[in-house]
């Protein structure tokens, strides 16, 4: 059994030059687009009909969201840093799904910034919209523990070899939990018999 995929179960999110992961669908939208270039067959049994074969595929993911000089967890102006002050970066993408029932999928992705609208209206707050250019394929994260909260904590893979990614459970994504010694992560003692699942890449 699966329920619909909510919003806060479906998170684009990307990794900076400093490695801070940054979930963009925590600001107001975000959009992943993958579109593919047919190519038109032309054998001499056409006829009234057209004939294709798959080609290549390309992705770009768009959205936007309020200006925000600082703020953690979330892509604050400074993420679009490289890009204003021409910089050249290519920042590693997450495509994260789970839904009630904790069934999940999770996509790595390599993609650059293609461009960038800041709005200004007076009175109002400032907004951004932004698309990111896809380049390289998705690959399957499949670096994924499954822990039932015990003492608000479940164990952590060690800081050294590993990146948490994520915290997934109840339709939704988490990106603010801290690491301790053990290691453990922290997730508070109102989750006691939850199950969760923690993401993982290679450091």
């Amino acid at each position: 059994m699966a329920d619909a995929v909510k919003a806060e179960g479906l998170v684009l999110a990307l990794t900076n030059e400093t490695g801070g992961v940054y979930p963009f669908a925590c600001a107001k939208d975000a959009n992943l687009t993958i579109t593919s270039e047919p190519i038109e067959l032309a054998p001499k049994v056409n006829s009234a009909y057209r004939q294709y074969i798959k080609g290549r595929k390309s992705y770009t993911i768009s959205g936007s969201g309020l200006v925000k000089l600082v703020e953690s967890n979330m892509q604050p102006l400074t993420f679009f840093e490289p890009f204003i002050e021409s910089t050249d970066v290519t920042y590693i993408g997450y495509l994260d799904i789970i839904d009630n029932q904790n069934n999940y999928k999770v996509y790595q992705f390599n993609c650059v910034i293609s461009s960038l609208s800041i709005d200004s209206n007076v009175g109002n707050f400032g907004q951004y919209s932004y698309t990111l250019q896809g380049t390289g394929p998705f690959t399957e994260i499949t670096s994924v523990d499954t822990y039932t909260v015990s003492a608000g904590t479940i164990t952590a893979r060690a800081t050294t070899s590993w990146k948490l990614v994520a915290v997934g459970y109840g339709g939704k994504w988490y990106y603010n939990y801290t690491v301790s010694a053990g290691p453990v992560i922290n997730l508070g003692s109102s989750l006691n018999g939850t199950t969760v699942m923690a993401v993982y890449v290679t450091s």
